[in-house]
């Protein structure tokens, strides 16, 4: 699945650390993440965006709360 330019920039954006406040828009950033996870080759890019999932996890959980 290719992802749209907006998609990448919050792809991103989320490896960043920076993640938007809106609950729906973070579902799809999770899914979209999960499949760059999927493709990543390296244990480096691997790992970052493992981390960048973890903190977006966190974040729905808070909003979610």
């Amino acid at each position: 699945m290719e992802l749209s330019e907006q998609a990448k920039l919050d792809v991103k954006n989320a490896l960043n650390g920076k993640f938007t406040d809106n609950y729906d828009d973070l579902e799809i950033l999770l899914e979209n993440l999960t499949a760059e996870k999927a493709k990543a080759s390296g244990h480096g890019s691997f790992k970052r965006i493992d981390n960048a999932i973890e903190k977006l996890r966190t974040k729905m959980h808070r909003l979610k709360a």
